[in-house]
């Protein structure tokens, strides 16, 4: 029985894998037990900020582990205070809870948003069309995309959807009963959308005059995959409350929730809590993480390879009108298509490049924060010939 064959009999079939045998990965690319190479370009849904087997994260992951690798916590860990520690530094934030991944600092986010209306008779909770928070009901709660959705009903009372970068629904919506609103500043799996300067203005307007929350999702546009720390540092706001996930960790499963003053006191003991939240070697290859990605060096190579690529892309955009839109930060960048975008991206991973497809019509590029212009130049090249291929002559 193959590899592929056990897998169909063993797991729920939740997952459209991608039936490649991967046996390790160094720097970008990926190895496979056949002997091909592949150059990762979503760098496993913005995880693997430093690419694969990073020095610096195998060496925290080893020393880590050799002391514990885990403990309860009931117990001060100084992985977890060094992490913390150095969050808020680069933040500005007040308070930080560990969690185990994105969705579960989205679901504690909710909790800290309900105990903190709940003395100021605030019950309402927005999030956004387009939006994707996560699989948990608290999550699928805050979105509206049927493909998540449907089976799962009834959701949380007291949610709604507000159509995103419309300043009118926005405004139609909110009130004193208002809690919180929960945004993607640059949504990820909804295509790479950002918000407009319009809406974050009529926002800020309205929290100034109904004092809600306002939380931003940087699961996927944080630690420095925009070209800054946070993606909503492109616009002219600060939010209440911040979930990171993803790239914290390096690697390794990690999330986290970040708090202003607005709600700094508002959890007290055994109010909220988790068994493996703030795993030491995980906040270990955190802390490697931001010791190497927030350097003005790294985040300025960042900013100028993603300059030099969007350039490119906009080359490509002039000669192939199947491209309707190039959107996107730094290191996370949609190419909007007149057509479906999954044969192209089915085909790129024929000839070694992987990408993403989301949104239908989306060509998602998450790549590694450490590639640069030989893999941007392996990308382009590759995805010339796919365009050529599905061009209309």
């Amino acid at each position: 029985m193959t590899l592929q064959e056990k897998e169909s009999q063993l797991f729920f079939h939740t997952y459209k894998r991608l039936f490649l045998e991967v046996v390790r990965g160094e720097g970008c690319y990926l190895f496979t037990r056949d002997g091909k190479k592949y150059l990762d370009m979503f760098s496993g849904l913005a995880v693997n900020a430093l690419g694969y087997a990073h020095p610096v994260i195998v060496k925290a992951i080893e020393e880590q582990a050799r002391k514990y690798t885990h403990l309860s916590n009931f117990f001060i860990q100084e992985p977890q205070v060094q992490l913390a520690e150095r969050l808020i530094q680069l933040s500005g934030f007040e308070k930080v809870f560990f969690s185990n991944s994105g969705t579960e600092a989205i679901e504690g986010s909710i909790k800290l948003v309900r105990k903190w209306g709940k003395t100021r008779n605030k019950k309402i909770i927005f999030g956004m069309s387009n939006g994707f928070s996560g699989r948990t009901m608290g999550a699928l709660s805050l979105m509206d995309k049927e493909k998540y959705r449907e089976g799962y009903e009834p959701f949380l009372p007291n949610f709604g959807t507000i159509c995103y970068n419309d300043a009118h629904d926005l405004k139609s919506k909110i009130d004193d009963n208002t809690a919180a609103v929960f945004l993607e500043f640059i949504q990820g799996e909804g295509g790479i959308v950002c918000a407009s300067p319009e809406f974050i203005a009529t926002l800020k307007e309205l929290r100034n005059k109904f004092n809600f929350l306002i939380v931003a999702d940087e699961i996927q546009s944080g630690i420095g995959r925009t070209g800054k720390f946070f993606g909503y540092q492109h616009f002219d706001i600060i939010p209440d409350i911040v979930t990171i996930a993803k790239p914290i960790g390096g690697g390794l499963p990690l999330g986290a929730i970040l708090g202003s003053n607005k709600v700094a006191e508002v959890w007290h003991y055994g109010v909220h809590g988790t068994t493996f939240g703030g795993n030491p070697v995980a906040c270990a290859a955190g802390v490697a993480t931001l010791e190497t990605v927030m350097k003005d060096e790294f985040l300025s190579n960042v900013k100028n390879t993603a300059q030099y690529f969007f350039s490119k892309l906009n080359n490509l955009k002039s000669r192939f009108p199947i491209i309707k839109e190039i959107r996107g930060y730094g290191y996370m960048i949609g190419i909007d298509l007149t057509i479906e975008s999954s044969p192209l991206v089915d085909e790129m991973l024929r000839q070694g490049v992987l990408v993403n497809s989301t949104a239908s019509t989306v060509i998602r590029i998450l790549p590694p924060l450490i590639a640069g212009k030989p893999e941007f130049d392996t990308l382009l090249n590759v995805l010339e010939n796919v365009l050529a291929e599905h061009s209309v002559v």
